[in-house]
């Protein structure tokens, strides 16, 4: 029972380490703060591979919070906040990058690749099927000749 409630104890303290700070940003309205979370929930963190800059505690990202803030308090529309991260971090940043010639192969690679399965497929199955049949001549004539 004691190792019980020191393992207990130890877990309570580990969770305390791992706990986050929550961002308390003022806005003027509601609207605004609404457009903060959009916007923080669209942005790519450029250090952490998969996330947003609202979900990533790193440096840079919390920079870019604040700038993101920063530029909605002074009236910048979200596709100028778009555009000026855009800027400074390329496409990679946002996550649902423009269609243009550099990222064509990020929007039709998996159309391309998803034709080419299934026409692999459909060739597989055909010649699957043309070789069962020859298979069934091949016992017929095999059968015949044992008569």
């Amino acid at each position: 029972m004691r190792y019980f409630i020191q393992f207990a104890l130890l877990l309570l303290l580990i969770q305390g380490v791992s706990a986050q700070s929550i961002d308390a940003k003022e806005f003027s309205s509601v609207q605004q703060e609404q457009r903060y979370q959009d916007l923080i929930n669209e942005i790519r963190c450029p250090v952490c591979q998969g996330q947003s800059i609202g979900g990533s505690n790193a440096s840079l990202a919390l920079d870019l919070r604040e700038k993101v803030r920063q530029l909605i308090i002074s009236g910048k529309t979200d596709d100028e906040i778009h555009h000026f991260m855009v800027e400074r971090f390329g496409d990679f940043v946002v996550f649902k990058p423009p269609v243009k010639i550099s990222t064509y192969a990020l929007w039709f690679a998996p159309f391309a690749f998803l034709l080419i399965c299934l026409i692999l497929l459909f060739r597989s199955t055909k010649s699957r099927a043309i070789k069962t049949s020859e298979e069934g001549v091949d016992i017929e004539k095999a059968k015949s000749l044992l008569k």
